[in-house]
């Protein structure tokens, strides 16, 4: 009987589903809680049974979610971190393509610009800009990638504020 019990409990403990944990503890308490009110455990049974998928479902749901949410702001964490490092000449391409309003400037206007074109060149190195083309075909581009820009276009807003 004891090894039975160890062996379960081994199970749970060493679980890492995240969902699975929190529901086996939930459940568990609402069937204690339950058979404590009531004094019967086929009710107290049935009540961990039935609570048991429902809040697995939720507690994975939540965690996904929280997880999601950290994962996304430590890459914009990153990316933002990489544009400080960018040195000065590359930050005024960048903030060209934020003064123009969107990731993408024709070869004609950066060239009328006067952007320093070994920045243009690291950028392209870095892939935080590269060669494109327009939606229609005729004319080739430089695009930026789209987080640099909206970490840019925050920056502006921030000194602008």
């Amino acid at each position: 009987m004891y090894n039975k019990i160890d062996k379960w409990a081994d199970r749970v403990y060493s679980e890492t589903d995240f969902g699975r944990s929190i529901a086996t503890s939930v459940s568990g308490i609402i069937g204690l809680v339950i058979y404590l009110i009531i004094n019967d455990w086929v009710i107290a049974a049935f009540s961990s049974i039935i609570t048991f998928p429902i809040v697995r479902i939720i507690s994975t749901s939540l965690n996904e979610k929280i997880n999601f949410s950290s994962m996304q702001k430590k890459h914009m964490k990153s990316v933002e971190d990489a544009y400080h490092r960018l040195s000065n000449g590359e930050k005024e391409v960048i903030q060209a393509f934020v003064t123009a309003g969107g990731t993408s400037l024709t070869y004609s206007h950066i060239n009328s610009l006067g952007i320093s074109a070994p920045a243009v060149e690291t950028l392209i190195q870095r892939e935080i800009i590269w060669s494109s083309m327009t939606a229609d075909g005729m004319r080739e581009t430089f695009a930026l990638d789209t987080e640099v820009f909206d970490i840019a276009q925050k920056l502006v807003e921030l000194e602008n504020s």
